[in-house]
């Protein structure tokens, strides 16, 4: 289940790539219409981040003991990556939905 968020992110870049060419070979208006799957894919893939970055943390709190150190408790580079690339898919896959027509 980690890789979920990744797989959904490739698939939105890849759904977009395909309405932007079909856009240009048979009508500029699939590529806006691929724009609202991008912007699908892109909220499922932060959903995904957010509840599995969660799902760690809360795991790791139940470990903790009253004695203990606290542990480091922040998301790797990695996580903070596609959490990035996330937000950044879902404003141009916003872009594309409206706009994906007129940009072509």
């Amino acid at each position: 289940m980690k890789k979920k968020s990744g797989l959904l992110l490739v698939l939105a870049w890849v759904l977009g790539a395909i309405g932007l060419v079909l856009g240009i070979w048979l009508e500029p208006l699939w590529f806006a219409r691929f724009g609202s799957l991008v912007v699908l894919l892109a909220a499922m893939s932060e959903y995904r981040l957010l509840h599995g970055e969660l799902d760690r943390l809360y795991d790791r709190l139940e470990k903790v003991d009253a004695d203990m150190d606290m542990p480091d408790l922040t998301p790797s580079k990695w996580h903070m990556k596609k959490v990035w690339i996330s937000h950044v898919t879902l404003v141009l896959g916003t872009l594309i939905w409206g706009f994906g027509d007129l940009l072509l």
